[in-house]
């Protein structure tokens, strides 16, 4: 049985409203976002871009909240690095103005942050195959190669004291 991607069907202005509202009642998005969703729901370009303005004058869609929140949130519960944070806001569509403003606003002592999972990661083995999977982990979590190596080096001059 072959499934055939249907379009979808043209939505009116009032229909692309609520979609919009629904989509936003669940968690914010940014206005990328929320124009994605409305394209591929059906709404037509110039109804999405009178919904933004909408959304905006009564603040259900702000980029730069929309940013610091998100920055926050990867930081804090995901415990990714700047560079992973500044490429996931990107891919949301943030302006790169919105993204330095929340960058700046988090903490700038990554090492802090990083030791105790360098350290958990690495559970007191310091085999070259273990240390190198540490570090391919971490780069890609969105931390500095600078870092992680210095994490690493204090962990295993605490374990050779």
């Amino acid at each position: 049985m072959r499934y055939r991607k249907t379009e979808p069907k043209e939505l009116t202005k009032e229909q692309a409203k609520d979609k919009a509202l629904r989509l936003l009642e669940f968690r914010s998005h940014s206005e990328k976002e929320l124009t994605d969703k409305l394209k591929r729901a059906g709404a037509k370009e110039f109804d999405i871009e009178e919904i933004l303005e909408f959304c905006r004058n009564y603040g259900f869609v702000d980029d730069k909240k929309y940013a610091a929140a998100k920055a926050r949130d990867l930081k804090n519960l995901k415990k990714y690095g700047l560079k992973r944070i500044k490429a996931e806001l990107y891919s949301k569509g943030i302006s790169a103005e919105d993204i330095e403003e929340a960058l700046l606003e988090l903490d700038d002592d990554e090492e802090e942050v990083l030791l105790p999972l360098v350290r958990k990661k690495l559970g007191g083995d310091f085999e070259k195959k273990n240390i190198d999977k540490c570090i391919r982990y971490f780069l890609y979590r969105g931390y500095s190669f600078s870092d992680i190596r210095n994490c690493i080096d204090e962990i295993k001059t605490e374990y050779e004291e």
